[in-house]
């Protein structure tokens, strides 16, 4: 009788330290971020530093909400095509010592933030070289559009296979370190474009974050007039804001 009253005993601990340890797991988050260079964290000088992503993942781990962080499908000059190619090949990385393919990893998410398609309006408007004519707002509107067409199917894919918080960042005017006149020209542009993708955020249960006007009012954070890349310190506004969503809706 004694032997199987600790046989008991050591059970009922067992359970009781295993519930304990699925709930603390449960309450930590898997946070994955895909994108571009503002995603993988492309400073004004070229070189890849801390991103957005690197500051929110810090502030998880900071506060033992951290289970595993990924930057790694987010790459300088990704177009949402790269996305999406990266999906249907079911790309792998090496996560936690593991290669695990990007359909695995969102399944696996708790957490995306994503930030993709300056780079294509960049390229259907030829910004790389500068040559844009302001006057053709004809072109300007219609790169919007395809660009938020390509942006709602890729995020009908993804949540084919992410089923929790998807985080989705606005857009800044990059342009307006270059020059005063593509910053005024721009501006309609740039907050319709922002107001849509706000609308995408809601249709989609996401949601979405708003640096349009942070980086309007602090020219300081694109510190390099021939680069469009923010500073440490804009990196840092982004992530501000993630977090404040994080705080308001998801950890609270």
């Amino acid at each position: 009788m004694n032997k199987l009253k600790k046989i008991i005993i050591l059970l009922t601990i067992f359970v009781l330290v295993f519930t304990i340890y699925i709930l603390n797991v449960d309450k930590k988050i898997y946070y994955v971020a895909l994108g571009d260079s503002l995603a993988a964290g492309q400073n004004p000088y070229g070189q890849i530093g801390y991103s957005y992503a690197d500051y929110v993942s810090n502030y998880l781990s900071e506060n033992k909400l951290l289970q595993t962080y990924t930057k790694d499908y987010a790459k300088s000059g990704y177009r949402i095509t790269d996305i999406l190619n990266d999906i249907d090949n079911n790309k792998k990385v090496e996560i936690d010592g593991k290669s695990e393919g990007i359909k695995t990893i969102l399944r696996k998410a708790d957490l995306l933030t994503i930030s993709i398609g300056a780079n294509d309006i960049f390229n259907k408007l030829g910004i790389t070289n500068l040559n844009i004519d302001l006057n053709d707002k004809e072109l300007i509107n219609n790169s919007i559009d395809e660009t938020l067409k390509d942006l709602e199917k890729l995020i009908q894919i993804i949540q084919k296979y992410f089923k929790k918080n998807l985080i989705i960042v606005g857009y800044y005017n990059p342009l307006a370190a270059y020059s005063s006149e593509y910053a005024r020209e721009l501006e309609p542009e740039f907050n319709n474009l922002n107001g849509s993708m706000k609308k995408l955020a809601t249709k989609y249960n996401s949601y979405f974050v708003e640096v349009y006007e942070i980086f309007k009012e602090n020219p300081e954070y694109l510190p390099n007039p021939a680069d469009i890349h923010p500073s440490n310190k804009g990196y840092q506004v982004m992530a501000s804001g993630i977090i404040d969503i994080l705080e308001k809706n998801i950890i609270k």
